[in-house]
């Protein structure tokens, strides 16, 4: 369920209206009440603003039950539960209104922030808040008067090994302006260059510490080919561990995206997905594999053309280190594989999103937004049982460090920022319905809507945000609001998730908060007395605290702009008023 927004809420209670009356003053002024409106419900624990529609001050305000409240124009306050007739008062003219207070009964709530100081009012207990945003920002947050309930900060359990925000999966390449498909593409005809086991050829990598220069160019012989795949490797290069490497590929991987996602696109029409390993990745140390979507188009030398695209290799082609035997290695066999299943996903999702349009004439087919791109790619690891193994346990982590760093759809890449939108598209998919496996063949995937949902965002000609809303059937901001409201419940009751494990490799297969130890913990939260800001799209936890006596606090902020929000749930417990 979602939180109450609680601003105003609009609510049909015909026998509160009143007929609007015009009152002049000296002859020549009219005023009427702006605020609080005739028949709209307000609770009990939200400030309501007193206001007329006339530039004076010479207000007086008095309620039937609360009696006198104030004189001025744009008074808050708080009023008590009840069926009130407002008065307001200019030089013995009067105005007035019947407005519903009514009693808030609800354990949670979300109130906007608009304005500061903006006081709060909740029930006595101990409450758990948080701040998110959805389009807006937010500067110099704090929480005033927390002092009173003192709260330490809270770790709670991290697996080990959270990686820098340098250390990425991969790196996002450009594709062509205008590129043209290559000649034939996707077409098995003689004239298609066809390879057997000992051929050898020379392939374009991406340098990846100047992925605008040059690009290495060496030879390569093809050492395995299969009904599937096509595997490549440089002269120089060692075999050690491409056996079990190549092993998971071809009997999970591969099975596992194409049941995602469907096939890439067949650029070289040889029926398989090729795949090199080069030692030049790990010797640069940038990236463990990556996807170029320049291989897709022809090739191009010509510098004044729009389809200008010198380094093709004219083949759908994954790019990967060298595995490495060693557990501790950034290249062990584990993270190779994992990788690869990150990379083939990019190619299927970039044949369904923006190649099969491109290649039936549509020059001008959006690609997908980064951030999301790479939240396929990420969940894609989940989906092949390689969550943990593979390492996306350490982007949610790194996450959690200190999710107010991170917008997960930031235009910027990071491990943060890719643990943030795994976290969120994971939910999101197991709400859909997520899969089930074959008890007979558990590498096979059985869509139980999950599968559904990926494809329609992959297949949706709308990008970003607009192509989450518009895939799941719901706005992003209404979903964003519902996992956040159901991250802080596991919080406030330290309720344990219980994931889905893959039977293949035993792995969680979903990432959720609070998994248990060597997992996900919850996100570390902050105290909220020192200030700090929030991007779009971002959230901070605060550490818990007791509300006793006084039930007000403070919400401050050097500026707001868009949408944030600041929300907290109190505990249903007997008695708890």
């Amino acid at each position: 369920m979602l939180n109450k927004l609680f601003i105003v809420l609009i609510f049909p209670l015909l026998f509160l209206a009143c007929n609007p009356q015009v009152i002049y003053i000296d002859g020549d002024i009219e005023f009427s009440i702006n605020s609080p409106k005739a028949g709209w419900v307000y609770y009990d624990d939200m400030k309501v603003m007193l206001s007329v529609n006339v530039n004076t001050q010479d207000i007086s305000w008095s309620s039937d039950i609360a009696g006198y409240l104030g004189r001025g124009n744009h008074l808050a306050m708080f009023l008590p539960q009840g069926l009130h007739n407002i008065i307001a008062d200019i030089k013995g003219v009067k105005r007035d209104i019947n407005v519903y207070i009514a009693p808030d009964d609800s354990s949670s709530k979300t109130v906007l922030v608009n304005y500061s100081p903006l006081e709060v009012k909740t029930k006595v207990g101990n409450i758990f808040p948080y701040l998110f945003t959805h389009n807006g920002t937010v500067n110099d947050f704090r929480i005033r008067q927390m002092q009173d309930y003192g709260r330490s900060l809270q770790v709670y359990p991290q697996a080990a090994g959270l990686m820098a925000d340098g250390q990425k999966r991969d790196f996002r390449l450009p594709m062509p302006k205008a590129g043209k498909p290559p000649a034939g593409a996707g077409q098995r005809t003689l004239s298609r260059a066809s390879y057997s086991v000992g051929d050898k050829r020379f392939f374009y990598v991406v340098n990846t510490t100047n992925q605008t220069g040059m690009p290495h160019n060496k030879e390569a012989e093809l050492i395995h080919q299969s009904s599937v795949l096509s595997v490549w490797l440089f002269d120089s290069a060692s075999s050690v561990g491409l056996t079990e490497c190549i092993q998971k590929i071809e009997s999970i991987i591969v099975p596992r995206v194409e049941a995602v996602w469907g096939k890439a696109a067949d650029i070289d029409g040889d029926g398989r997905i090729a795949l090199l390993f080069s030692e030049t990745l790990n010797e640069e140390n940038i990236a463990t594999g990556f996807f170029n979507p320049s291989d897709f188009f022809a090739r191009n030398d010509d510098v004044v053309s729009d389809s200008y695209n010198p380094y093709s290799n004219e083949m759908d082609i994954i790019y990967a280190a060298m595995p490495a035997a060693e557990q501790n290695s950034p290249f062990y066999i584990d993270g190779i594989v994992a990788t690869i299943a990150h990379e083939l996903a990019h190619a299927s999702t970039f044949t369904l999103k923006t190649w099969n349009r491109i290649y039936s004439g549509e020059t001008q087919a959006l690609r997908e937004e980064l951030f999301l791109d790479e939240g396929w790619s990420h969940l894609t690891e989940n989906l092949c049982g390689m969550g943990i193994s593979g390492g996306n346990i350490n982007f949610a982590n790194r996450f959690f460090d200190n999710t107010s760093l991170y917008s997960f759809c930031s235009d910027e890449d990071s491990a943060g920022m890719r643990g943030a939108i795994l976290l969120f598209l994971s939910w999101l998919f197991w709400e859909s319905g997520g899969v089930s496996w074959d008890t007979a063949n558990p590498a096979a995937l059985i869509d139980q809507g999950g599968i559904s949902f990926l494809r329609r965002m992959a297949a949706s000609r709308l990008t970003g945000l607009d192509c989450i809303s518009d895939a799941y059937g719901a706005p992003v901001n209404r979903l964003f609001n519902e996992y956040l409201e159901l991250m802080n419940g596991y919080r406030l009751s330290n309720r344990v998730y219980n994931f889905k494990t893959d039977p293949q490799s035993g792995e969680p297969v979903d990432f959720f908060v609070n998994m248990g130890s060597g997992y996900l913990g919850f996100p570390k939260t902050s105290s909220g007395t020192s200030a700090f800001s929030l991007d779009p799209w971002s959230f901070v936890f605060f550490d818990d605290f007791n509300i006793s006596n006084n039930s007000l606090f403070s919400l401050e902020n050097s500026k707001t702009s868009g949408g944030v929000y600041f929300s907290w749930s109190i505990p249903v417990v007997s008695g708890n008023t």
